[in-house]
């Protein structure tokens, strides 16, 4: 594979130290630090489990994402690779695969290669060739061919419902009137517990698996609509209650990392690394209503609280929206770091709280759009903030969990028991739920401060999770949902 030219040199501290290539997919060590190219190290460990730089002991269980690491070099600005046959666009390196898709000077092959056509140049070179493609001349024939074979299957299906509604009818007349005859596809749904938060008995009572890519973002309406953005720019909404699919949006060219609702006006409003806020009818068209522009970076959260729209960005920006005009109204340079999440704090919806990469949280002032004070105490990267009972939870990086007391602004504990850094945590009513990059989900008691329950349902970092109607609901890169009771 050919390298990635870029517009200026990287930094010497973004080469992977085997391939001596800007890091892909980097992964550093538990044990010693080092990071490699996941290609890289996967390879070398397959040979001897040492690091090929200090020669520690290590294995691939001891290895996980640095996300830090993936985000610098994805933003380093490049040469589109088609710029040998006259490109000349920039972009950063993590859209560059968007754009191999559109760009007009990438080499391409006939629309009827599927038929047989050999023809392979530039799209305008595969373009002019069309009028000359012995292929398109047969395109009557062949599509009148595909109508006739699509209404043969329209009749087959016919037959086979048909077919189904008498082995049903069988089936009804064979058993005794009191048994029930489910259809094949009709799902068995376990009964409800009581039991949630508190108690031990929480289970995955559904697993929804209509995502193509990486679940990265939920947000979940009072009408049981859960909507859900993913590591491929689509957004699908699922009626909650059942689990099914009722809409898909291809939202974004980038990851979508997040949603938020807005009931009273029947929209909702997406972001995501292509730097772009995006405007939704809840039902209808997929029609994007409106696209906000003004964020020049990635933006991993949205708030909204009376009329307000609340943005972060990976900038360490802050902007703050007109839900009905759409227009921006102020920005804050709130953070010397990304900022990774906004939450409203619970005991007065005039004030937010923002974390971010600084290793810093900040109480804001919503009327003022001031900051009231800053906890600079983390100990590490802040990647998610919760509130609840006078009190503030962050989960970091270092696989963490720090409370604070609201009423001191004093740090007063820090929960531990992930193995990797914690993603997401939230509260509801004294219980403490957490989800991290080692696939787990974890239940806090916040009387004794300890972890009664840990939920090991996906196969993937957790990325994202919400309660719903007696429900937490969680989404991972393993590309499912899951609605736990």
């Amino acid at each position: 594979m050919a390298m990635t030219e870029f517009t200026t040199k990287p930094n010497s501290r973004l080469f992977c130290p085997i391939c001596q290539d800007v890091f892909t997919d980097p992964l550093i060590s538990m044990a010693c630090n080092h990071s490699f190219c996941a290609r890289c190290i996967t390879e070398g460990l397959r040979l001897e489990n040492h690091c090929p730089l200090c020669r520690s002991f290590l294995t691939m269980n001891e290895l996980h994402s640095n996300l830090i690491l993936k985000s610098l070099a994805d933003e380093l600005v490049a040469f589109c690779p088609n710029r040998a046959f006259g490109c000349q666009a920039t972009m950063t390196r993590e859209a560059l695969t968007s754009h191999g898709k559109t760009c007009e000077y990438a080499l391409g092959v006939c629309v009827h290669s599927g038929l047989g056509c050999k023809f392979a140049g530039s799209g305008v070179a595969v373009g002019r060739h069309l009028s000359d493609c012995a292929y398109e001349q047969l395109m009557p024939f062949i599509v009148a061919t595909g109508a006739r074979i699509s209404s043969l299957e329209s009749l087959v299906e016919a037959q086979q419902a048909d077919i189904a509604k008498l082995r049903k009818q069988m089936a009804n007349a064979t058993f005794p009137q009191s048994q029930t005859v489910l259809d094949d596809e009709e799902e068995i749904v376990l009964p409800k517990t009581q039991s949630f938060p508190h108690g031990q008995n929480i289970e995955c009572r559904r697993t929804i698996s209509d995502n193509k890519a990486g679940v990265t973002s939920l947000a979940y309406t009072s009408q049981n609509i859960l909507l859900s953005g993913s590591y491929d720019g689509s957004i699908k909404l699922f009626n909650a209650e059942s689990g099914k699919m009722v809409r898909s949006v291809a939202a974004h060219d980038l990851t979508v990392w997040a949603i938020a609702a807005e009931e009273s006006t029947g929209r909702f409003f997406s972001a995501g690394s292509d730097g772009k806020i995006k405007v939704w009818e809840l039902e209808g068209e997929n029609t994007c209503l409106k696209v906000l522009n003004d964020h020049q970076r990635k933006v991993y959260s949205l708030q909204i609280s009376d009329g307000r729209l609340y943005s972060a960005s990976s900038d360490g920006k802050i902007k703050i929206w007109s839900t009905d005009s759409m227009e921006c109204l102020s920005t804050i340079q709130a953070h010397s770091d990304c900022i990774n999440s906004l939450v409203l704090y619970d005991r007065d919806p005039t004030k937010m709280v923002s974390v971010s990469s600084d290793s810093t949280l900040k109480l804001w002032d919503l009327t003022t759009a001031t900051a009231i004070h800053t906890f600079s105490d983390l100990g590490s990267e802040g990647l998610d903030v919760t509130s609840g009972g006078g009190m503030l939870y962050a989960s970091t990086f270092d696989a963490s969990i720090v409370a604070f007391d609201m009423d001191t602004y004093t740090r007063t504990r820090t929960l531990r028991g992930h193995n990797w850094e914690v993603w997401q945590v939230k509260h509801i009513d004294g219980v403490l739920f957490s989800g991290s990059h080692d696939h787990t989900i974890r239940r806090w008691d916040l009387k004794t401060f300890a972890s009664d329950l840990t939920l090991t349902g996906h196969k993937g970092y957790v990325h994202s999770f919400r309660f719903g109607s007696d429900c937490l609901i969680s989404a991972g890169a393993d590309k499912t949902i899951k609605i736990w009771k």
